[in-house]
């Protein structure tokens, strides 16, 4: 009856997590043909750049302090939950308000003292903000809200974009007032129906719970920020090597697996929860393998479908530039599913407070897709660049399986896995080179294996939708 109850327990959350997001999904759907049709390849490029910057700033001016907010506000209640949110408040306001000083410094002598040197500070500082209110709502089980948030964020970014970019057509400067606009939101949303503000009491610092938190998110931050070499470092080094406007067409093409990395986002949220939670019950490993597994598929099946729809659109693409990109998305949704399985199976490490074994996996990979990028890059450009993507991810999903298996025993089911990305190879090649027709068949014929395959699933939720109704 419990495992029953926990296994409903982590539908649901994802459920809400995925009702929530939802518009967001849809928003990164809806804007790619606005990027195509109101910006340049060069200024997408340069967005994207500011953008790979806050990726890599975000945990270190944040401490990463979210991770341990989670861990251990999950099990912490009442008094001890205000002293965790309290101290982490303290902690990383003081921490932000610095780097909001110095990063102004430091882009008023980029790109001169002016409204955008202040719109990039402040898109930065934002970023780790939204990402700790988030985490707390968490915390405190304010799933709804938390899904909600999203929802808000969304509609003031297409809102945003619609009117700085669409209609006053401001390019680089209607992007940061969008992205400034729905952080903003976001963060306001958070505080207020998740009720923060009732935890959060400068005398409910405590010293040595910062220690605490501090000690627990320290390996964390160098995780992330070596996560940021194998994710991010691409696109800094191809703005860098090879212009914006390359970067603009790796942006363009990485859009679609960065929708992915989005929904494994929103799934990996009620993996990680479901993941602590259980930790001490008897039934965890299996709990845990079973989760790899069919979260890893779900995400193979969800590609199957998504290439060939991605294919169909690449030829209403007047953008020689953006069209250009095509080759490259196979690759980056590998990419994305390789991420999001390192993900699942580095769970393990916070669960069992192992970070800094997380910090090691993340390092190994991230000096491997420097090197990788730089050699790969120079003899084959964005294609090179992808590449070193694709084998600094499979590096960082081994070797967190080796090291995780150091921790707490667990199988993955591998052959599943290459047969799996085996055919979703076979299905990008034929999307690639095919015409109309043949996309649309594939896309058919993926959808009703798609659906059969899930088919008791699907069944047993229309029939709680029809109860409800």
């Amino acid at each position: 009856m419990i495992k029953y109850e926990k296994k409903q327990s982590m539908i649901k959350k994802t459920l809400i997590y995925l009702a929530g997001n939802f518009s967001s999904r849809i928003f990164s759907l809806l804007i790619i043909p606005i990027y195509a049709e109101y910006l340049s390849a060069t200024e997408l490029g340069q967005y994207d750049f500011q953008i790979t910057v806050a990726n890599l700033l975000m945990p270190l001016i944040g401490l990463a302090i979210w991770e341990a907010i989670l861990r251990f506000g999950l099990k912490a209640e009442d008094t001890e939950l205000k002293k965790i949110f309290s101290t982490a408040a303290v902690i990383s306001s003081v921490i932000l308000i610095f780097s909001f000083f110095i990063l102004l410094g430091i882009y008023s002598n980029l790109y001169g003292f002016n409204t955008l040197s202040l719109l990039y500070v402040l898109m930065i500082i934002l970023m780790p903000v939204v990402t700790i209110l988030g985490y707390m709502s968490r915390a405190v089980k304010a799933n709804k809200v938390f899904a909600l948030a999203g929802v808000v964020a969304s509609i003031v970014n297409i809102t945003g974009i619609l009117l700085f970019v669409v209609i006053m057509e401001l390019g680089v400067f209607g992007l940061l007032l969008s992205t400034i606009l729905s952080n903003f939101f976001n963060s306001l949303f958070l505080l207020v129906g998740a009720r923060l503000t009732t935890y959060l009491s400068i005398y409910s610092y405590d010293k040595e719970l910062g220690k605490k938190l501090i000690s627990f998110s320290m390996p964390l931050i160098f995780n992330l920020t070596f996560g940021w070499f194998i994710n991010s470092f691409s696109r800094f080094y191809i703005n860098i090597s090879l212009g914006a406007t390359a970067n603009g067409i790796y942006a363009f093409g990485s859009k679609f697996s960065g929708i992915l990395l989005q929904f494994a986002s929103i799934v990996n949220m009620a993996a990680i929860e479901d993941a602590i939670i259980s930790s001490k019950s008897k039934n965890f490993v299996s709990r845990f393998e079973k989760n790899i597994e069919n979260i890893t598929t779900l995400f193979f099946n969800v590609c199957f479908i998504l290439m060939p729809i991605i294919a169909l659109y690449y030829n209403f693409v007047d953008n020689t530039d953006f069209k250009s990109s095509l080759i490259l998305v196979p690759i980056l949704l590998i990419v994305a599913i390789l991420n999001n399985t390192s993900t699942l199976i580095g769970n393990v490490f916070p669960v069992f407070d192992k970070t800094s074994k997380a910090f090691i996996t993340s390092l190994i990979a991230g000096i491997a897709n420097f090197f990788f990028s730089i050699v790969l890059g120079y003899f084959f450009g964005l294609i090179g660049i992808c590449l070193a993507q694709l084998f600094s991810t499979a590096l960082l999903v081994l070797t967190r399986y080796i090291i995780g298996n150091k921790i707490v025993k667990y199988n993955v089911n591998w052959k599943k896995f290459i047969i799996n990305i085996l055919l979703f190879l076979i299905i990008a090649t034929f999307s690639i080179i095919g015409n109309y027709i043949i996309q649309s068949l594939i896309f058919i014929v993926s959808m009703i294996l798609f659906i059969a395959h899930y088919k008791p699933w699907l069944e047993e939720q229309i029939k709680k939708i029809l109860v409800k109704i």
